[in-house]
């Protein structure tokens, strides 16, 4: 038997907002990721360009999810939840990426 749960805004919501913030952060990784050629080769360096190419395929794979679930017609709550999760990974990339970065000129 299932319980009667209140209605949702709508269904892809999410979906509408990771979609666009995930592209847009992907290009801003690969556009980071030369940038970050130009500073001296030491490993501090060579971890931010690893790190960032890294965060760039995570939210795109967040991206990917999340336009599945704009597209899919069964239960679009758990795969939005999928590319949330995968969108805050990708932001805990970008965050370790940028105390890498601040470790780095500090």
């Amino acid at each position: 038997m299932r319980k009667n749960h209140p209605p949702r805004p709508e269904a892809s919501a999410l979906s509408t907002h990771i979609l666009p913030t995930a592209a847009n952060l992907v290009g801003a990784c690969v556009c980071a990721v030369p940038l970050v050629q130009l500073l001296p080769r030491h490993g501090w360096a060579q971890w931010l360009d690893e790190t960032l190419v890294l965060a760039a395929l995570v939210f795109i794979v967040s991206a990917g999810i999340s336009y599945f679930s704009l597209r899919f017609s069964g239960d679009r709550a758990r795969v939005e939840r999928l590319a949330e999760r995968i969108f805050l990974l990708g932001l805990l990339v970008v965050f370790l990426a940028l105390v890498g970065l601040a470790v780095f000129f500090a």
